[in-house]
């Protein structure tokens, strides 16, 4: 859109949606815009029903009569199809232009436009990012107006360039042997069934909250202040051992070395010497460290305190407290080092808070066990403001990924985390949760209704390859890609949250992530990362961003409280994946 053309001349011109005479006499042979509206029926699933074959959408400013500022405010308004709704993020619209259709959820309810030719769809799409990006930003959606809002990325979010997003993100390698063997053995196929109503049940002292997998012989259930050990299976899943721990600071000193701990098999005997210890804590972040034989705890009654806990004695045998300068600071989360720090005798892991991003060290700077009540403070940096970190994960080499409370994602090298070499800005969304592929190419970042895929390679300004972990990528790289729900899916999943999105865990080179899962309400999500990234897509998203809806749900009778991959090496082969979700008061293997 050019400068001098204004964004309300634009709109108008959609009153009549084919723009070109072309897409108008196409629409005459062919017949009006059709009006959809979904249906949701008693078993969860939903029809589509014709509410409109003649609908005629148009966008109007609600301010055009009594506006002096000069501000719009943009609707959608469907003539003969009783729908007004605001044009903004909650619109939660998908453009398919192999369908010729545009689904949008309005008034909780899912409605999709059929046009008559690929013309028209995509002028109607170009026109409804248009309006969404007006209403967010107040000003007109060009090229000097993204750079002015988005910094890096403005070249691909709310683009005109609508034939770079249907491109595949990454050149297939695959044979088509490879291919097949690989839809052959897909193990995410959904099967029909009849899901009862489901009701929300109370979690109590047993119900579980998280799962901590490992790449050797034991995972841990977090289930409240109790770790319940499992056992990985060869050929994937997990089974339970029968053995469970409590870790507890001593009585009377929140921040002390306990002096009691509990391993028995599970029972009535077992409980009443898990309650005969005291009330312990819940952890809020379980880190494991030095092997995978023992654990760094973050807790959320005070989050200055850092405990370290010997797993094969199950006590924690040290409480240190995080200061840099003499002075307690508070630490949200914490993550390996890099991927596979876990499994190996390493002392050092990353700490973050809402403004600060910092390297810790169980070891003094002499390299000796830590005697003093501070953990060392190693690098990193205090930002005055307006970081808003939420969460991080690291690449196999180290490179860390930061997401945030306005949906930015920040990455930086392993050698310093005092500035990020890339900053990418997203559409506004708080990041929950964030992963990064094994060898660094790709960062995943989870929000409420959508994931956000990002390829971290590109081709610098000389021609060579290079990546937004080690230097500036601005707009040079892939367009991110969207994962996300159909409309109608959402409904069935009572537009539930995503939770935890991540890859398939691999720990060493010379391999590949083949999926992606993430919880969302009752159910699990998984993507088949493969194909997202060598295939290109029909469908564009909010910001005109490619949109993947390409998945698989696999529904529980209670809601997901956590999902992961097992460890690469428990998989049965390179074409499946292993998952084991856990439920408030179940554990399933899916393979």
């Amino acid at each position: 859109m050019g400068q001098n053309q204004s964004t309300g001349d634009v709109l108008d011109a959609v009153n009549q949606v084919d723009t070109t005479e072309k897409a108008a006499a196409g629409a005459q042979k062919e017949g009006g815009t059709k009006l959809y509206k979904y249906v949701a029926t008693a078993s969860g699933d939903g029809n589509w029903e014709l509410a409109s074959s003649n609908a005629r959408p148009r966008f109007y400013d609600s301010n055009e009569d009594s506006n002096t500022s000069g501000k719009k405010d943009f609707f959608l308004e469907i003539e003969q199809g009783d729908v007004d709704v605001h044009v903004d993020a909650e619109l939660n619209y998908v453009l398919d232009v192999k369908q010729r259709r545009v689904t949008f959820s309005a008034n909780e309810t899912i409605y999709a436009l059929k046009f008559p030719n690929d013309t028209a769809c995509r002028a109607f799409g170009e026109q409804l990012n248009d309006a969404v990006f007006y209403n967010q930003y107040g000003v007109d959606n060009d090229d000097d107006s993204r750079a002015k809002v988005m910094d890096d990325y403005a070249s691909t979010l709310f683009s005109k360039d609508t034939e770079r997003m249907f491109e595949p993100m990454e050149v297939d390698t695959t044979t088509a042997q490879d291919d097949a063997a690989a839809a052959a053995s897909d193990a995410y196929t959904p099967e029909k069934l009849k899901e009862k109503q489901a009701k929300e049940m109370a979690l109590d002292e047993d119900a579980i909250n998280g799962i901590i997998m490992g790449a050797g012989e034991n995972n841990y259930l977090m289930r409240g202040r109790r770790f319940d050990v499992l056992r990985n299976l060869e050929g994937g899943g997990v089974e339970d051992k029968g053995v469970c721990f409590t870790l507890t600071p001593a009585k009377g000193a929140a921040c002390s070395t306990p002096s009691l701990s509990t391993r028995k098999t599970r029972g009535t005997a077992a409980t009443a010497e898990v309650a005969a210890v005291g009330a312990g804590f819940t952890p809020s972040k379980v880190l494991l460290t030095h092997g995978e034989r023992r654990m760094n705890l973050l807790t959320p009654e005070n989050r200055n305190v850092l405990h370290h806990a010997d797993i094969e004695v199950g006590k924690i045998v040290s409480t240190f407290s995080f200061q840099k300068d003499d002075v307690e600071i508070p630490i949200a989360d914490i993550a390996s080092d890099y991927k596979a720090a876990q499994m190996e005798e390493h002392s050092q892991f990353l700490g973050l808070d809402q403004n600060r991003l910092c390297r810790w060290d169980l070891r003094d700077r002499r390299g000796v066990v830590q005697e003093s009540p501070a953990v060392n403070y190693v690098a990193g940096k205090d930002y005055s403001r307006g970081t808003n970190f939420t969460c991080m994960a690291t690449s196999g080499d180290g490179f860390v990924a930061v997401g945030s409370r306005d949906g930015r994602i920040r990455l930086y090298n392993s050698k310093t985390l005092t500035q990020a070499k890339t900053s990418i800005p997203g559409l506004g969304a708080p990041i929950t949760a964030i992963d990064v592929t094994y060898d660094g190419k790709w960062v995943l970042a989870t929000t409420d209704h959508y994931l956000m895929l990002v390829k971290t390679t590109y081709t610098d300004d000389k021609g060579r390859p290079a990546n937004g972990f080690e230097s500036r990528m601005g707009g040079r790289g892939s367009v991110p890609r969207l994962l996300r729900l159909k409309p109608e899916d959402a409904i069935k999943t009572q537009n539930a949250k995503f939770t935890k999105g991540k890859f398939t865990w691999i720990t060493e080179g010379g391999q590949s992530e083949r999926w992606i899962v993430a919880g969302c309400g009752r159910f699990s999500v998984v993507w088949n990362f493969t194909k997202i990234r060598t295939a290109g897509t029909e469908s564009i998203g909010y910001g005109g961003l490619p949109t993947s809806m390409d998945y698989f749900l696999r529904a529980k009778e209670e809601e997901v409280v956590d999902v992961q991959f097992v460890h690469q090496k428990y998989m049965r082969d390179s074409e499946q994946a292993a998952l084991v979700v856990a439920t408030p008061h179940s554990l399933f293997n899916l393979a």
